[in-house]
């Protein structure tokens, strides 16, 4: 479809044609002429190829996957981050009094306290958790019989330790999920390279149409100097007698049909023009919108110097298709192991080591004698000398001098007796291994198909291309033969414009069939996965 600007393009070069005279004027070039007119950008494939890897949006995308899979990566170990805890307040309860234990005379059980806790939980490589709390509390009851410390400041210390054995120990589902996320992040990496090579072919078949259209518009116009020589030639042989006048007016009507085929190769130019900077800009603001782009190379028509055999081997060990393929089966194997795992019993091993605290205000019992020296009751009296007897400073010296430790170990076993789910994750795991081995020949055998047509294309397009230069060889020469019979009058004008209109089909022939040669060949480099190498690429993300 033509674009806005192509259609204003031809509607400029068609004003020309209408503006056409008596005279027919031959045309400069259109490189001379973009050149004179404006700003122009003289562009190399390797130069198109940088512009597209640096401002390419698609390659900008790409590159957020990687930055995602490092947060993912970030995320995932945060599972080891330890986690401090605080708890502090006050708390009081009132209950019936329902024994003499409870609270002695009083009809209401009546507790007042202090809460300050504090711990740290870490998860630690290999499956264990790691916890150590040290609390204090302040303890105040209505209890004036039986209590022998009132208020009461108590201090703990605990350290636990528990340690998977069997199901978890070591290969952890957080060992799983970090093995998924590199997986993952090579897995991106291959996607890039990917992208990239698919970019740069993109990029090398745009910059050859361009050059195809630009060589095609200067075939068109090279023809229509040739129709303004024969006109020129016409009108002499006119006016001396030889020719009769209708002959001018089929040599100008020869140049008008070939100025319009070089308008329309023209606005060819514009569309591949768009195209390639479509792959070269970044914004729609980009400065390159206002440049002509002039490509300076010329495309190849070298041989490679390899095989079909060796084409296919390169390929098979080359192409990221594969290597994600590949990497998939890695995340497969990850999952198999942690699922096989999962199936089997836990057992864990409990430590624990702690040690208690306990001051406040002691009482001793001590008897009541009358004037007789007899016992007739108990009183509670404060005791400072007792080694409990204060506040929170002496639990806490109790607690860090070990005075009353305590500790456990355990072993905790639990033993699935079907495991459905583990079972079933475990099979839907080998199911995926086994449409990923499919799906790996499969691709195989895309690549070589790829390969094959890229290959066997290849050598047509050669075989075409030689075709192609004989036969504008021969179109030449059928030219210069008629030139002369018509300068000694034995052929007619008609037979002249005619050879001339062989001549230009002849080269823009041969001209598509150089730049399909070189689009062969870069789609046998896409397919063997050596692009980015034939180009001295060297990736490196951001």
């Amino acid at each position: 479809m033509m674009t806005r600007v192509s259609m204003l393009v031809a509607l400029l070069l068609v004003g020309n044609v209408l503006a056409l005279q008596e005279e027919p004027m031959e045309t400069e070039s259109y490189v001379e002429r973009v050149r004179r007119q404006g700003a122009v950008l003289d562009l190399s494939l390797k130069d198109a190829i940088r512009l597209a890897l640096t401002n390419n949006l698609e390659i900008t995308i790409e590159n957020f996957n990687e930055e995602l899979n490092r947060e993912r990566s970030v995320t995932t170990r945060g599972f080891f981050d330890p986690i401090l805890n605080f708890r502090f307040g006050l708390q009081s309860s009132e209950t019936l009094s329902t024994n003499l234990l409870t609270a002695g005379a009083a009809e209401t059980f009546i507790v007042d306290g202090f809460v300050w806790d504090q711990s740290v939980d870490q998860n630690v490589p290999g499956g264990g958790r790691l916890n150590a709390s040290f609390g204090n509390n302040r303890r105040k009851t209505n209890d004036n019989t039986f209590s022998t410390i009132n208020p009461e400041f108590a201090s703990d210390f605990s350290l636990g330790f528990t340690q998977p054995l069997w199901r978890g120990f070591l290969r952890t589902a957080t060992d799983r999920e970090l093995k998924l996320i590199n997986l993952d992040s090579e897995i991106s990496n291959s996607q890039f390279r990917q992208r990239v090579s698919e970019i740069v072919q993109q990029v090398e078949n745009q910059y050859w149409e361009l050059v195809f259209t630009i060589e095609n518009q200067e075939t068109r116009r090279q023809s229509m100097s040739l129709a303004v020589v024969q006109y020129e030639n016409n009108r002499k042989r006119v006016e001396i007698g030889v020719l009769a006048p209708i002959e001018i007016t089929a040599a100008r009507a020869e140049v008008s049909i070939r100025e319009q085929e070089m308008i329309q190769a023209e606005v060819q130019i514009v569309n591949a023009q768009n195209a390639l900077k479509r792959l070269l800009s970044a914004d729609p603001q980009d400065s390159i919108w206002n440049l002509t782009l002039i490509p300076t190379e010329a495309p190849k028509t070298e041989q490679i110097g390899i095989d079909l055999h060796q084409a296919i081997e390169a390929a098979l060990s080359r192409r990221p298709e594969l290597e994600q393929m590949k990497l998939e089966l890695g995340k497969n194997d990850v999952d198999q192991e942690y699922y096989q795992r999962e199936s089997k019993p836990t057992v864990n091993l409990q430590v624990s080591f702690g040690s208690t605290g306990r001051a406040g205000t002691v009482f001793d019992i001590v008897p009541v004698f009358d004037e007789d020296g007899e016992v007739i009751d108990q009183e509670r009296v404060p005791a400072p000398d007792s080694p409990a007897f204060g506040n929170f400073i002496q639990s806490i010296d109790q607690v860090f001098r070990f005075n009353f430790t305590n500790w456990a170990v355990f072993a905790d076993v639990q033993i699935p007796l079907r495991n459905r789910t583990a079972n079933g994750q475990l099979a839907q795991v080998g199911l995926a291994r086994e449409r990923l081995l499919s799906q790996v020949k499969n691709q195989q055998q895309l690549i070589m198909v790829d390969v094959r047509n890229a290959f066997e294309g290849l050598a047509i397009q050669r075989k075409s291309l030689e075709a192609a230069s004989v036969a504008r060889q021969l179109s030449q020469e059928q030219l210069d033969g008629e030139n002369k019979r018509f300068e000694a009058g034995l052929s007619t004008n008609f037979e002249v414009l005619r050879f001339q209109r062989d001549l230009a089909q002849a080269r823009v022939q041969e001209l598509r069939a150089l730049v399909d040669y070189q689009l062969a060949l870069t789609a046998l480099e896409k397919a063997m996965d050596t692009i980015v190498n034939e180009n001295d690429i060297v990736l490196a993300r951001r």
